[in-house]
């Protein structure tokens, strides 16, 4: 047992009162002499026996009843600290306000971070003078300093003014904040609380860092848990399928809806806006804990960075029902072309700049350029290098096309008859991790045609043919589809891991492949860009493949990205000016600018741009003046929309996993009387109430007694 205020025990030297008021009553008595016969038969031993146990009696219920007062406002309590001074000890108090998006749901008692702000106000009044105060909330346990509040006044003024975030941050992470600040604490108490709405996807994580103890076992963890579990549905993933976008062409998207209530969804409709316009509705019915998708096609109708959203019906939590994406419509794509000999490009220059498909016009700026003139150019200022021909590349140029690649640029080569294969292999091909390819087999057609290789096999998933050609029906044998060139003379690329077969030969080898490298990739056709070697130069394949190939290698650098709230946004960007002359700024949904300062690799000619942790849900834009350079869609985390409590079953797991005993943790409700739950809980049940108690009845019985008594004659008989 333990007192919360046991310097009132001192008190209890009031129960001597009615002992001393007893013994000085105990006079001597007067004698008074009488007749041996007067009054005799009136005075009867019995009867003062029991005025005299009446005495006792009273004495006892009135020194028990001084006991009793004292021990009521000495507030005792059947557990705790050891000893007097405990209650009295310093205590280090971390409060952690959970403000992810969750918080925002409403129930009918209000909105749970209101809840929850509600409830952080009633534990700031357990914080007493001397005491080391800490609060936080969710969002701001990423900061690595987290300095004590100077005030629970100061701390109740902050209460007023914040609102639930869009950022998820990890209990996990959270409470190892508290830890490092409890490490570092002097105090012998030492609690945490944690007001949440007990998420249960938080404390389910498997990861290898959670198994680490965390806390010793004088730290208390009280889990205050605002609302209860509401049925919730969310668009969780809105993915771009298509790899080669451009205008007036159709862009392939897929939503991914889930619910996570208990009934199913019905007619649920789901819009799309591009641009401020809406473009598509689809119409969802979902079952109980299930998915469902949405796939459609927009129609870009302009060049550059589109935006938009996907929006699903309102529910139990509103940020999730929108989905945000971006994607980019190249407006210029810059390429170089370089040859062995100036009409080794020849071809492939027409085919590019000659094309008639409307979509492309104006898009490709192409710079050609012979061997020689390489050491000279400067790469970085292109999105794609066209290698046609080449006799040999030095270990400089190798390195220095090698950065390009890995750094997000394209390349696209073709062999000539004065290319030397060997030396490919050991320079440029080695640099990028390509496996060495075989030298050219087979002779240039003479009067003799009849001996040639044709396609045979057909990699219609890549990207590349996305809409382009008829693609094979399943369970069909035959179906027109590419009309293949003759090849006559042929390298033989090796696949390697990194490599992919887009069009295989009759002989089995490899007509066209891909190889990544870095962020970039590499097309490696097997056949010259003339006709010496085949003509397929001068087959309707030939243009159109090499105009979605050059697209298709320009979207290597990464020019739209996506991520979650909180994060910060990371753009690596080929800047047309200086890193250091431009005025480049992040802006955010809202409007707001913030300055950034460029990192540029002089190696890969990219600039690196990072923003600070995000804070709002859309599409952030990279600009310089009125250009916008990289497009980035925030999202909250697709598990803020699970709106399921954690069971005490996963509960109990989780603190099992961050080092937190059964007997350090306990699970309060927001609606609790919260004041006494936890002094409870700290130091036992409190007896003072059943104290008062119990002196109210001695009192009435000690008035009882009392009324019964009357005065008498204190007298002493003398025969």
């Amino acid at each position: 047992m333990t007192f919360l205020n046991p310097f009132l025990l001192f008190g209890l030297a009031a129960a001597a009162i009615p002992i001393i008021i007893h013994l000085l009553s105990l006079r001597k008595l007067k004698t008074i002499e009488f007749s041996s016969l007067q009054f005799l038969k009136e005075l009867q031993k019995t009867k003062m026996r029991r005025v005299r146990i009446r005495q006792i009696l009273l004495l006892v219920l009135r020194t028990l009843l001084i006991i009793l007062i004292v021990l009521a406002f000495a507030r005792p309590a059947l557990r705790g600290t050891v000893g007097t001074i405990g209650a009295y000890a310093k205590s280090t108090v971390v409060i952690i306000l959970d403000d992810s998006p969750s918080m925002a749901v409403r129930d009918e008692r209000g909105v749970l971070f209101n809840q929850a702000a509600t409830a952080v106000s009633n534990l700031l009044n357990l914080v007493k003078e001397g005491d080391e105060l800490y609060f936080l909330r969710l969002s701001e346990t990423r900061h690595s300093e987290l300095p004590p509040a100077t005030s629970v006044s100061l701390v109740k003024g902050v209460l007023s003014k914040v609102a639930p975030s869009l950022e998820t941050v990890s209990f996990r992470d959270a409470l190892g904040a508290a830890s490092k600040v409890l490490t570092e604490s002097k105090n012998f108490n030492q609690e945490i609380y944690l007001v949440t709405d007990a998420q249960t996807t938080q404390f389910l994580s498997t990861a290898t860092k959670d198994s680490a103890d965390l806390f010793d076992d004088r730290v208390k963890v009280f889990f205050v848990e605002a609302g209860k579990q509401q049925d919730n549905a969310g668009v969780v993933s809105l993915d771009i399928k298509t790899r080669i976008i451009l205008q007036g062409k159709p862009v392939g998207m897929k939503a991914t809806v889930r619910n996570f209530g208990n009934t199913p969804m019905r007619n649920s409709l789901l819009s799309v806006y591009v641009d401020g316009s809406r473009v598509m509705q689809h119409s969802l019915d979902i079952e109980a804990r299930g998915s469902g998708t949405a796939e459609f096609s927009i129609t870009p109708k302009r060049r550059g960075f589109l935006q938009g959203y996907a929006q699903l019906e309102d529910d139990a939590l509103e940020t999730d029902n929108r989905r945000y994406f971006a994607f980019n419509v190249p407006e210029k794509i810059n390429v170089l072309m370089i040859g062995g000999k100036p009409q080794d490009t020849r071809l492939a220059f027409l085919a590019l700049t000659l094309g008639g498909d409307s979509s492309l016009a104006g898009l490709f700026t192409t710079v050609q350029a012979t061997q020689e003139q390489l050491s000279s150019l400067d790469i970085n200022k292109f999105n794609v290098l066209v290698f046609c021909g080449v006799k040999a590349f030095t270990a400089t140029e190798s390195d220095r096309i090698a950065q390009f690649v890995k750094a997000g640029g394209g390349m696209m080569m073709f062999p000539g008859d004065e290319s030397n294969v060997v030396n490919w292999n050991e320079t440029i091909l080695a640099k990028l991790g390509i496996p060495a390819s075989e030298p050219a087999h087979g002779e240039t057609p003479g009067t003799d045609q009849s001996s040639f290789l044709s396609f045979e096999k057909v990699d219609y998933s890549h990207p590349l043919f996305e809409g382009l050609f008829e693609q094979p029906t399943p369970g069909k044998e035959s179906q027109a589809t590419i009309e293949s060139p003759r090849v006559y003379k042929a390298i033989k690329p090796r696949v390697g891991e990194n490599g992919r077969t887009i069009i295989g030969l009759s002989d089995g080898s490899s007509f066209f492949t891909e190889y990544s490298a870095g962020m970039g990739h590499v097309l490696l056709f097997s056949v010259e860009a003339n006709i010496g070697w085949s003509d397929f130069p001068v087959k309707g394949l030939f243009a159109p493949l090499l105009h979605r190939s050059i697209v298709y290698l320009a979207g290597g650098e990464q020019s739209a990205t996506s991520g979650i709230a909180g994060e910060n946004i990371k753009a690596a960007v080929r800047t047309k000016t200086p890193a250091g002359k431009g005025s480049y700024v992040f802006r955010s949904p809202a409007g707001i600018e913030e300055r950034t300062v460029p990192h540029a690799n002089m190696t890969s000619g990219l600039s690196l741009f990072e923003s600070s942790a995000t804070t709002e849900a859309g599409v952030y834009e990279l600009r310089n003046g009125n250009e916008t350079l990289h497009a980035s869609a925030v999202n909250i985390d697709p598990e803020e929309s699970d709106l399921r409590h954690a069971t005490d079953e996963e509960l109990a797991s989780f603190w099992k996993r961050v080092g937190v005993n059964d007997d350090q943790a306990r699970r309060l409700r927001t609606s609790d009387n919260l004041e006494t739950t936890i002094l409870e809980a700290r130091l036992g049940v409190e007896l003072w109430k059943y104290l008062v108690l119990l002196a109210v009845i001695i009192a009435l019985i000690e008035m009882a007694v009392a009324r019964e008594a009357k005065p008498a004659a204190k007298v002493e008989v003398n025969t």
